[in-house]
């Protein structure tokens, strides 16, 4: 029982099946598969993806969630713009900067995953990790989404430093990338 108030107290609201390994302390994994079917049995967590496990009665970080299922993955695109204000009207889809793209429906929203080449998705400049998850820097987000979009429409561009714009460029290596990502601060 004490382990799993260790659980509700912890900062993370999800859990793969390493975390729980070391929170209870097994080494085996058979005894602690059985554990989890027990406490799944008592409604007090849930899987939700293949070794993913949510607690029943605690809100969930979706931002955590997603990151936790995909790696190596960052959240980016309109859900970091949204998250940064940079853009105001946002759908309840995820978006995540991945290794493929595809929708995958999970709980009541949609993971977006939008394919990054691999020397741009596993390049760490301005990647915020917070050890929940990490999140792509407002620039970041907005050279994702410029890299992956032809034209958006941007709400509140004043929170951008120019400089680091600039300065993440190259990491796309993309001369119609710099030119779009320029002819917003022209405006």
């Amino acid at each position: 029982m004490k382990k799993i108030l260790e659980l509700y107290k912890s900062k993370q609201s999800v859990f793969n099946f390493d975390d729980l390994k070391s929170i209870f302390w097994i080494k085996n994994n058979q005894v602690l598969k059985n554990k989890l079917q027990f406490l799944k049995s008592k409604n007090i967590i849930e899987s939700v993806a293949k070794w993913i496990y949510i607690l029943k009665d605690k809100e969930i970080n979706i931002f955590e969630l997603v990151n936790k299922i995909y790696s190596p993955s960052y959240i980016s695109f309109f859900s970091a713009l949204y998250h940064y204000s940079i853009i105001f009207q946002y759908d309840e889809d995820v978006y995540l900067a991945y290794m493929k793209s595809d929708t995958r429906k999970i709980l009541d929203f949609n993971i977006k995953l939008k394919n990054l080449k691999k020397e741009i998705l596993l390049n760490p400049s301005w990647i915020i990790n917070n050890w929940l998850y990490s999140i792509a820097s407002k620039e970041r987000a907005f050279l994702d989404t410029l890299y992956l979009y032809s034209d958006i429409h941007l709400d509140n561009i004043s929170g951008l430093d120019y400089d680091k714009v600039i300065s993440l460029l190259d990491v796309y290596n993309s001369k119609s990338l710099e030119k779009k990502a320029k002819s917003y601060f022209l405006k």
